[in-house]
């Protein structure tokens, strides 16, 4: 029986976080999925700029007082002399101090994966994206809803071309979290993170790479409203987006946190000229395949036509949820694989084929800003690329 690549590379990867301490659910997500496959150790972190904070959950996932740190610069100056120093780092701070962590991270030679969105503005992101390429580290971008097996069904039957010739794509994050029913402070709507685009850029991102990544193209142009539904918020908190993609393909993106009642709202749809597939968060083990002229077939995760990048990505057999942690670990386990095929000389490119990376937050980045200056000029805008 052949080797496994943890097998081959000899131990598992170590890892810190940046972040994420008690209280934060990302933070719990995160180390749930880094557990999932036995690739990943735990073993530093800065959890939170609160000291019994950040000391609580180090305790808790056993991360020893040696390697808790006060904030992401000691935590640099105390890894980078260890012989034992982690390969990779996770980013799960609030936006607006992801540029700098990113960076200095990088800087370090340290290889990030970073919540979304990736920093604040398209400058900052390709300040990020620059020192990737510089520093020959990688970032991983954890949109983690690409990990759902269905979703990289999705986008393997429009990239061999069941669908025929795309031609409409519409996505949308419609979540209740702050309607009217709801008191606002957070974040996300009182501007004191991200200004007038934070909650477009923390729902809206997620909804665009949606739409890039199954449909397997770029946008290219936007045409934007956006809105405040509730007037106490200072960021726009409802956003309509039509798009065009680069190969002239039309598309609506709707993000808002005001669609009282709805719990999540993500999903997304994708028509050519032969049919269309949609896949909906609330039901994310069923694809939905309309061919035109024929019966609306129903596929299941791990069923009857499942692809080979679905069959991948499941962990346990069809009727048998896998759900949002293990979608965050697919994506663990893939740059887990690629950083263990390339530090044993070997190609890393199949492993990274289906991950969001530097290149995916810029582009997300760059299309919310295009809607900005739409919605000013009343006018769609090419998306600054």
């Amino acid at each position: 029986m052949a080797e496994t690549l943890l097998e081959r590379f000899g131990r598992r990867l170590r890892v810190a976080m940046i972040g994420g301490g008690i209280g934060s659910y990302i933070g719990e997500t995160h180390a749930i999925a880094l557990r999932a496959d036995g690739l990943w150790d735990l073993v530093a972190g800065a959890f939170s700029r609160r000291p019994e904070t950040n000391a609580a959950t180090a305790r808790s996932w056993l991360v020893p007082p040696d390697r808790t740190y006060a904030d992401h610069r000691a935590l640099i100056a105390g890894e980078s002399t260890r012989a034992d120093r982690v390969d990779a780092v996770i980013v799960a701070t609030r936006p607006s101090s992801h540029a700098e962590i990113a960076c200095d991270l990088l800087a370090a030679g340290f290889h990030v994966m970073c919540e979304k969105p990736l920093t604040e503005t398209v400058a900052d992101g390709r300040r990020v994206a620059a020192l990737v390429a510089d520093s020959g580290r990688r970032l991983l971008l954890t949109h983690c809803y690409s990990g759902y097996p269905m979703v990289r069904q999705a986008r393997e039957m429009v990239a061999r071309g069941d669908l025929g010739r795309i031609t409409l794509v519409e996505s949308r994050f419609a979540s209740g979290m702050y309607s009217a029913a709801t008191p606002p402070g957070s974040w996300r709507v009182d501007g004191t993170e991200g200004g007038v685009t934070a909650l477009i850029a923390d729902l809206g991102t997620h909804a665009l790479h949606l739409a890039e990544f199954v449909a397997g193209r770029r946008i290219t142009t936007v045409a934007a409203e956006l809105a405040r539904v509730d007037p106490r918020h200072v960021a726009f908190d409802n956003a309509y987006l039509t798009l065009r993609f680069e190969d002239g393909a039309r598309g609506r993106c709707w993000s808002t946190s005001q669609a009282a009642g709805a719990t999540h709202g993500l999903a997304v749809t994708v028509y050519g000229d032969r049919g269309s597939l949609a896949w909906d968060h609330d039901a994310p083990e069923i694809l939905w395949w309309r061919a035109d002229g024929e019966p609306d077939r129903l596929l299941t995760k791990a069923g009857p036509g499942a692809s080979p990048a679905a069959l991948a990505a499941a962990r346990f057999t069809a009727g048998h949820p896998d759900g949002y942690a293990l979608a965050f670990a697919n994506l663990y386990r893939d740059f887990a694989f690629a950083l263990m095929a390339e530090g044993l000389g070997e190609d890393p490119a199949p492993h990274l084929a289906d991950l969001p990376d530097v290149d995916d937050g810029v582009r997300t980045l760059a299309v919310v800003e295009a809607a900005i200056r739409s919605d000013g000029a009343g006018r769609p805008v090419a998306v600054d690329t």
